[in-house]
C-alpha cells in the first residue's frame, strides 16, 4: 500500500526523470539490478522513445485562473507533449489540443498514443468534458515547459531468488502509466509481496526472478540486453495487470496453452476461485508476454489479472478504487500456483492392489465427497511411477493439492515414496 501511496503520482511514461524515480525505490526495496537503454537505440526491433521531462504544464484564462495544471495530476498532459508557451484562440484549443469525453463529462482520460509514436511533436490536454463546457471565452493562454529528448536511459529492474534449479520462473508487472494504480503499480505492489514471501522461506525448488520495466519496451529491453545464459534460464512467466480493481480474477493463455503453467494454473482457478476469468492468449490483457512468448523466446508467459473496469485509464484509477482484499486474494492465487511447482513430484506406490482405504484413515464418503471419493482408485491406479501428483490430478479432474495430500499422507504410512530425481531434476520439459 505505501509503495502505490509513494509512486502512483510520478508521471511515468517510458524514459522518464519520474520513472526513474519509481526504478530506484523498487531497487533499494528488492536489492535489485537495473538494466538501460539508451533513448534513442533499438532493443530488438523497437525502438526506445525518448526521453520526456515536463517541469510544468499550465491551462489559464487570460486573467490568470488556472483551469488545468499538471502538478495537480500527470494525466492532465498528452504524453509526450513539447512546450508550448502562448496565446491559443477556443476553436483551435478544443479541436486539437484537448481531449474529452463527453460520456463521463467529470473524468478525464489518459491520451497515450503519442509515446507509442516515433516523431510526433505537438501538445494537448486531457481535461473532464465538463470544464470545456464552462470554456466561453475567445482565447486562453498555454504554459507548458518539457523536454523531448534522448537524454537518458531506458530502465528496467529486476532481482533473482537463486532457488535449487537454474530453471526459472518469472514475474513482470510495468512501471509506466502515470497517475493509475491498477494499470501497473499495484501490480509491482502484489509482485513484491510474492517476493518478499519467497524470500521468507529460504530455500525454493525454482528459482525466481522479478521484472519491472515500462511496458512493451521493458520486455524488448531485458531480453536484449540481458546476457543469453540468464535468459535460457527462464522457463515461464506471469505477467500482472489490474489485481488491484473488484473486478474478478482470471488469466490469459500463454501462446503455448498446453504447457505446464497453463495447465497448472486453470487447476488452481478451477479449484480455489469461485468464480474465474479465462481467456485466450492476449484476450484478457496485452504486455510485455508477447515478447517472451514470441518468435526467437518461445517462453510459456501466461497473464494473471482482472475483469475490465470502469476506471481504465481514467484518473478515477485512484488510491480510492484499489481493493485490498483483491491484492491479498491475486497473492494468495500465485502463491498456490508457485506452491504446485514448489511441492510436485512423482509418487513410487510400496504396495500392489487398491488400498483398504477405511484401514488407514484415508475413505471418504461418497455422500459427502463424491468428487474425492470417486477419484481415490484411479489416483492409485495411474500412480504408475512416471506421473506427477499434477499430472494425475489434471487426468482426474481434481484439486492438485487433494491428490498432493493424498500421496502425503501414504508417505507417511510407508506406503510409497517419494521420486527424488523428479524433485533435483524436475519433469516439467514439456515444451521446448
Amino acid at each position: 500500500k505505501r509503495l502505490v501511496e509513494d509512486n502512483y503520482l510520478l508521471n511515468r511514461s517510458a524514459v522518464n526523470p519520474d520513472t526513474d524515480k519509481l526504478t530506484y525505490y523498487l531497487q533499494k526495496e528488492l536489492s535489485g539490478n537495473i538494466t538501460e537503454a539508451e533513448s534513442g537505440t533499438f532493443s530488438l526491433k523497437w525502438k526506445i522513445p525518448d526521453n520526456w521531462l515536463v517541469r510544468h504544464g499550465r491551462l489559464s484564462r487570460l486573467n490568470g485562473e488556472v483551469l488545468v495544471d499538471f502538478a495537480e495530476h500527470p494525466m492532465y498532459l498528452w504524453t509526450h507533449s513539447i512546450s508550448f508557451k502562448g496565446e491559443i484562440k477556443r476553436e483551435d484549443l478544443i479541436q486539437n489540443h484537448i481531449y474529452s469525453d463527453p460520456n463521463r463529462p467529470n473524468e478525464f482520460m489518459y491520451h497515450y498514443m503519442h509515446g507509442y509514436k516515433e516523431n510526433i511533436r505537438t501538445w494537448g490536454f486531457s481535461v473532464p468534458h465538463s470544464l470545456i463546457e464552462s470554456m466561453s471565452d475567445d482565447s486562453y493562454y498555454v504554459d507548458i515547459d518539457a523536454d523531448l529528448d534522448n537524454n537518458n536511459t531506458l530502465k528496467i529492474v529486476d532481482t533473482e531468488i537463486q532457488g535449487e534449479l537454474e530453471d526459472t520462473i518469472f514475474i513482470m508487472a510495468h512501471t509506466c502509466h502515470p497517475g493509475m494504480v491498477s494499470d501497473g503499480i499495484a501490480c509491482i505492489a502484489v509482485g513484491n509481496e510474492i517476493f518478499h514471501a519467497l524470500k521468507a522461506k529460504g530455500k525454493t525448488r525454482y528459482s525466481y526472478r522479478f521484472i519491472y520495466g515500462p511496458e512493451y519496451w521493458g520486455g524488448a529491453a531485458w531480453l536484449d540486453k540481458s546476457e543469453p545464459s540468464e535468459v535460457n534460464k527462464l522457463k515461464y512467466g506471469i505477467f500482472l495487470d489490474m489485481l488491484s480493481t473488484h473486478e474478478t480474477l482470471g488469466f490469459q493463455d500463454s501462446a503455448f496453452p498446453d504447457s505446464r503453467i497453463d495447465r497448472i494454473t486453470l487447476n488452481v482457478m478451477k479449484s480455489h476461485t469461485n468464480t474465474y476469468l479465462h481467456k485466450d492468449y492476449r484476450k484478457l490483457w496485452g504486455n510485455d508476454e508477447t515478447f517472451y512468448n514470441g518468435p526467437g523466446f518461445h517462453i510459456p508467459t501466461i497473464g494473471i489479472g482482472r475483469g475490465m473496469h470502469r476506471e481504465y485509464h481514467y484518473n478515477t484509477d485512484d488510491l480510492s478504487n484499489m481493493s485490498l482484499y483483491n491484492m491479498e486474494d491475486s497473492c494468495w492465487v500465485l502463491m498456490r500456483i508457485i506452491e504446485v511447482f514448489e511441492t510436485d513430484y512423482v509418487p513410487l506406490l510400496q504396495y500392489n492392489g487398491p488400498l483398504y482405504l477405511s484401514r488407514y484413515g484415508l475413505f471418504l464418503d461418497p455422500y459427502q465427497n463424491r468428487e474425492g471419493y470417486d477419484a481415490l482408485e484411479k489416483m492409485q491406479i495411474l500412480a504408475n511411477g512416471k506421473k506427477s501428483c499434477f499430472e494425475i490430478a489434471e487426468e482426474c479432474g481434481v484439486d492438485f493439492f487433494f491428490v498432493r495430500n493424498f500421496f502425503d499422507r501414504l508417505i507417511e504410512l510407508g506406503l510409497s515414496e517419494k521420486n527424488s530425481d523428479y524433485e533435483t531434476h524436475g519433469y516439467d520439459n514439456d515444451h521446448e
